[in-house]
């Protein structure tokens, strides 16, 4: 009953903060919103800002899409509005038009987008009251940036700088300067490093909050995201949060800890699942439309479908993904390039297996670190399962990576000890206490 009072409070929250912005007159966005629209008359719909590099690729049309939903949720009847979701598509001349258009010329909306809540909407209107999408942009990357900062400071205040520093290169890793370029790569990462510093927090309280937080996680990315990096707003929370456990000796027994992240991992998951049922439920009553048919028609287009003149097969395409979001993640030109990859993964295990060599220590973790490691692996999964998606998006899906890099990261550090004080230092010390023992 506690779960499931969070998820309506937090999903019927979300919902009337939806209504109340699409209540806000478009006359108070238009001028904001015809400076944003006609940023896009000249871009294309996928265009590379980091020279030829796939992970600097800007989605634009996801962006247009989005403001596009956006002005039109305030034409008339915010409730209905804030449901039923469409957008004007520009027909021949594109979705970048399109914008331009309903927003300049009054077309009417001609494509039913439902099968998403579109939350970022609500802060698409707020936002323009005062700034344009530029605007926007940069302060969803603040946002991060803030966040992500006060995160590692908690880490550090706790004693674990080496996490904080692990999580900050896990996030140079996916570039994470690069969530600038599009409206749509920002949510899932404002909502991962927001809900951080609370999974830390609350953790040393007990596991009852850590699953409440994982549903409000679940409702909260169902919301704003339409699957980017859904899952950095589960993973990464939990991986510190075993991470901490398992540096403080707090770490309960394997089964036991497996336990509590499958109740937290079903908690994200139902919330998640549940977000989008609700969506196209309220939808369907509102409008007196099936909704689900075609929310389900995408869904299967997301597992199972296929690029326009490929040839690949869908066994082939499932390990295809994987390999792709890799080669983005080190810098790839191209949606494949496995020199590359393979190159990557080399150069990476040479070098963190020799640090783990150099330094390795049982230090007790063992439970940790196959929890942790198992915790990254879901990123894997993840693209395995929606494998057309990852393949097709892996300009933007690659950056869930960070959760599977930082799992690594503190999986080395929960079993090494390196020179010095808290090392090579203090174990020289316990021997000459020995020795001095034995003599005596």
């Amino acid at each position: 009953m506690v779960h499931m009072g969070v998820f309506l409070g937090t999903l019927g929250g979300l919902w009337l903060l939806l209504t109340a912005s699409a209540a806000i007159p478009n006359e108070l966005l238009k001028k904001q919103m015809e400076r944003s629209a006609l940023s896009y008359g000249g871009r294309e719909a996928f265009s590379f800002e980091r020279g030829e590099k796939w992970n600097g690729i800007s989605d634009n049309y996801a962006d247009a899409i989005l403001l596009n939903v956006s002005w039109n949720m305030g034409r008339d009847k915010p409730f209905l509005s804030a449901m039923d979701t469409w957008y004007y598509s520009g027909k021949e001349m594109g979705e970048n038009a399109g914008l331009y258009l309903t927003v300049t010329e009054g077309r009417l909306p001609d494509t039913d987008y439902t099968r998403y809540w579109h939350g970022t909407a609500m802060a698409v209107r707020l936002f323009h009251l005062f700034t344009d999408v530029e605007g926007m942009k940069m302060a969803g990357l603040g946002a991060v940036i803030v966040l992500a900062g006060l995160t590692m400071v908690l880490l550090i205040r706790q004693g674990h700088g080496c996490l904080a520093l692990a999580l900050l290169l896990s996030m140079g890793a996916v570039q994470i300067w690069n969530i600038g370029l599009s409206l749509e790569y920002e949510p899932a990462f404002v909502l991962c490093f927001f809900l951080s510093p609370l999974y830390l927090w609350l953790e040393r309280k007990g596991d009852m909050g850590l699953t409440c937080l994982s549903v409000a996680g679940g409702a909260l990315v169902g919301f704003f995201d339409f699957l980017t990096t859904e899952t950095v707003v589960i993973l990464t929370p939990l991986i510190l949060v075993e991470s901490v456990r398992a540096r403080e000796k707090r770490l309960g027994k394997g089964w036991k800890e497996l336990k509590l992240m499958v109740r937290c991992g079903l908690s994200w998951c139902l919330a998640y699942g549940g977000t989008f049922l609700v969506k196209w439920a309220a939808a369907s009553l509102v409008t007196g439309e099936n909704k689900f048919l075609l929310a389900f028609s995408s869904a299967g287009e997301r597992v199972g479908g296929s690029l326009p003149g490929e040839s690949m097969g869908s066994f082939a395409r499932i390990h295809m993904a994987v390999a792709a979001n890799l080669t983005v993640m080190f810098g790839g030109e191209s949606r494949m390039e496995l020199v590359r990859t393979a190159a990557g993964l080399l150069a990476a295990f040479l070098l963190l297996g020799s640090v783990l060599y150099l330094f390795y220590q049982d230090l007790g973790n063992g439970n940790g670190v196959r929890m942790i490691l198992l915790l990254g692996s879901v990123v894997i999964v993840r693209y395995m399962v929606l494998s057309n998606h990852s393949y097709l998006h892996e300009f933007f899906t690659y950056r869930a990576l960070m959760s599977t890099v930082l799992s690594v990261l503190v999986s080395l550090s929960l079993s090494m000890e390196l020179p010095g004080r808290g090392g090579k230092g203090k174990r020289e010390r316990k021997a000459g206490r020995g020795r001095r023992a034995g003599r005596k």
